[in-house]
């Protein structure tokens, strides 16, 4: 009877030391610049009528709507592989290049970019630790953020 209750009570310390660590990992996963959460301009432009501040908190959000978005179209390619026109036109529908804006710079490139990386999607784990997902923001983060001022 006490043994039982000792394995009860080992086997509950085991899964909450268990627990901890994994809230402690989880704690210690730095969050990605794309996610929603890591814009850094939000809250600057709340008490602020900077245009450049403006500028840059709406080039932060584009970008991370275009990051996953280019490669999750890179996933479809590569699985597409024999439907490129189909493919192509699936992208336009869904980030068309005819806003008359910078938004169509940005949406081209997410077409150029999942044709180009197609290959590198099939070994990706997902899209946070994507090497197609860090290109496109690194592209997108280094425009001009006047680019932006029309979305």
């Amino acid at each position: 009877m006490q043994f039982k209750q000792f394995l009860k009570l080992k086997s509950s310390l085991v899964i909450i030391s268990l627990l901890f660590c994994a809230q402690s990992s989880a704690t210690e996963i730095k969050q990605k610049p794309w996610h929603f959460d890591s814009n850094i301009y939000r809250e600057l432009i709340q008490n602020s009528d900077d245009e450049m501040l403006l500028n840059k908190n709406i080039q932060w959000d584009e970008c991370s709507r275009m990051a996953p978005a280019t490669y999750r179209m890179a996933l479809g390619v590569q699985l597409n592989k024999e439907s490129p026109d189909l493919i192509r036109e699936t992208i336009l529908d869904l980030y068309p290049v005819d806003n008359e804006s910078f938004s169509d710079v940005v949406n081209q490139k997410i077409m150029v970019l999942a044709f180009e990386m197609a290959d590198v999607a099939r070994y990706e784990q997902g899209s946070d630790e994507s090497t197609i997902t860090q290109v496109a923001w690194d592209w997108c983060i280094a425009q001009d953020p006047q680019n932006f001022s029309d979305l």
